[in-house]
Order: structure tokens, then sequence, then C-alpha cells
């Protein structure tokens, strides 16, 4: 019996080992409900990522608007400078840091003691506004300012506004819908080309003038066109301004070419903000059009 019984333990000890556990289903589904919970949780914590990265960049984006920087003056002069390259012109310069404005005899007041700048820089068209502080004496003078605006590349820039004066226009940045900007400036309204043409149509849709028009030439592929304003501003209802058409037209053929060309007008806007009219009457080399803006 003894032995039977050792036998037998001994057939437990040393026969094939058998495992039990319990069954898989519910911790199989414990595993799947913490998995599920974990996903739930990385996908908050991927969202909230996302969200820091946003307002990083937004963050970073503020911080690289331009600015107003290294602002010089010189001396209350009581006259103008002779020169006349220098009596009251603007010389525009871009440099690695961003476009750098110098502003020759500009009229302060005789006791100023900082020359203020602001700006705006809107769709390629930089408006900046200069003011001697404090802004009211009995007395003027002049001095040339100059400055930098940071963070302002030649390639971002169509036009320049200083103090309502148009100082800057190019045309090659232009990424508008229309083929080239006005030029508002009384001298090259005066100076500029002025070859025979005839407009036989005008139409304007948001800010972009076309203007179809016939000239002589052989082509018309060395024509060289322009918009350009007077700049000035008659008070009727509506008000009214001035421009012209420019064609430099050296082809010596007399065959008659039509062409249409696109202006876009967002510098009529700007240099006709502060009077607070939304609309235009353009009285165009002849022929008239009225320009609605908001």
């Amino acid at each position: 019996m003894f032995e039977a019984l050792v036998g037998f333990k001994s057939r437990i000890v040393h026969g094939p080992r058998v495992s039990f556990r319990a069954p898989l289903g519910p911790r199989l589904a414990c595993d799947c409900k913490f998995c599920k919970l974990k996903t739930e949780a990385m996908k908050k914590v991927v969202v909230l990522l996302s969200l820091v990265v946003f307002l990083s960049i937004s963050c970073a984006k503020k911080e690289q608007e331009p600015e107003v920087a290294n602002v010089n003056f010189t001396p209350c002069q009581q006259t103008r400078a002779k020169s006349a390259e220098l009596s009251g012109g603007v010389n525009v310069e871009f440099t690695s840091e961003g476009v750098k404005i110098t502003h020759f005899n500009f009229e302060v007041t005789c006791d100023f003691t900082a020359v203020d700048v602001t700006h705006t820089f809107v769709n390629g068209v930089l408006h900046i506004t200069q003011q001697s502080s404090p802004s009211h004496a009995d007395c003027v003078c002049y001095t040339d300012v100059s400055y930098t605006i940071n963070g302002i590349s030649q390639d971002e820039v169509n036009v320049i506004f200083v103090n309502g004066m148009q100082v800057y226009c190019w045309n090659d940045n232009n990424q508008s819908n229309c083929d080239q900007y006005v030029i508002i400036c009384q001298s090259e309204y005066e100076s500029a080309p002025n070859d025979l043409f005839e407009i036989t149509n005008m139409e304007i849709t948001g800010n972009c003038l076309k203007i179809k028009f016939w000239a002589s030439g052989c082509d018309g592929s060395t024509w060289v066109v322009k918009l350009i304003g007077f700049g000035n501003y008659d008070k009727s209802n509506p008000p009214q301004t001035t421009l012209r058409l420019s064609l430099e037209d050296n082809e010596d053929c007399r065959a008659i070419i039509e062409k249409e060309i696109s202006f876009n007008l967002e510098p009529l806007v700007e240099y006709f903000r502060h009077h607070g009219t939304n609309k235009l009457y353009l009285n165009i080399s002849g022929e008239g059009i009225l320009y609605e803006y908001k």
C-alpha cells in the first residue's frame, strides 16, 4: 500500500506538468478597455501639443511684425537746404534689416524734441506717418530725419507713402490681379511721356481699373504705359481727382494697335484715406469713371 502510494506520488511528482490558468476573456476585456482609455488620452495630448505649437508660431509671427527703429534727426535748421535734389526729398533704401527712409528738410516745430513715426503695411502698401513732438508751436524749422522699418523686404513692397506723399512704387512686386499700380506723383504727372492714344473703354472691378485704348505702332510690344495721378482732391459730390494715362510710343509704324491694361487703385485709397470718403470720381485723360471702395 505504502509502495503504491509512493509510486503514485512519484508519478505525480515526476509526471508531466500541467498548468491551470483563469479564462482569458475578462482580462482581455480589461486590456481593451485600458487601450481605449490610453488611446483617448494620447489623442488629447496630441491636440494639446498641436495647440501649443500653433500658439508658439502665432506669437513668433507677432514678434516679427515690422517695427520702427533707429530714428535719427539733425538739429533744427531755420531754412531749407539749397540743394534742389535734397529739398523736401525722400530717399528709400532697402537693407538687410528692412526699409530705410531718409526725409530731407522735414518740417517740424522749432522746439521739437523728437519725431514720432507710425506705419501700416497692408497688401504691399506701406503708409508712414511722421510727426514732430510737440506738434504745435508758433514757429517751424527743418530737419533731416531717418529711420528703419525692420522686417520688410523689397519683394514685399509695392508702394510707399510718407505723410500722404507717394515716394516709392515698384510694379515688379505686383501680386494683385492687375498689371500695374497707379502712381501718385505731381512731378511725374507733368513730365511723363504723352504720345497720342485714344481711350475706348474703362471699367472697375474691385480695386482694379481696366483701360482699353488704341494707338499707332507696329505691335505695341515696346510701349511703356503708366497711370499717373496728380494728387489733387476736389471736394465735389462725389469728390474728384485727376489722373492721366502716359504712353511712350517709339514704334515707327502706322498700324492701329488696341491694348487693354489694368491698374491697381489701392494707392488712391491710401492717399485720400484722411478725407474719410469711400468714393472718388476719376478724371482720366478726358474720360471719367466712378471708383467706389471700402
